[in-house]
């Protein structure tokens, strides 16, 4: 499973709103950054399950852990698939927001 799975970031953020619709892709662009957790349970969940990141995705996970900024952070963040699902939601928000 986790060959078919994003390895990079930006594989996964392309991933995610290539197959969102316009109304979701809404719902995120509108929500304030501060309110994101909110996706915890939905888009979170997906990205933990679709993209193997309970079940040993550990190029993604790297790639999540590298975008911190000290080692401490680098490595709570590589084993929590939470943290790593919350940023990739926070990546997708912020390439919405760009466009």
């Amino acid at each position: 499973m986790t060959s078919l799975c994003p390895k990079t970031i930006g594989d996964a953020v392309d991933r995610i709103i290539n197959t969102m619709s316009e109304k979701e892709k809404s719902s995120i662009r509108n929500t304030r950054f501060n309110e994101l957790m909110k996706f915890h349970f939905s888009l979170g969940n997906f990205i933990r399950n679709e993209f193997g990141l309970n079940k040993g995705n550990d190029a993604l996970m790297k790639a999540c852990a590298r975008s911190r900024h000290n080692d401490f952070d680098r490595l709570f963040f590589l084993n929590d698939p939470d943290e790593a699902s919350g940023f990739i939601v926070e990546e997708v928000w912020k390439r919405l927001n760009i466009k």
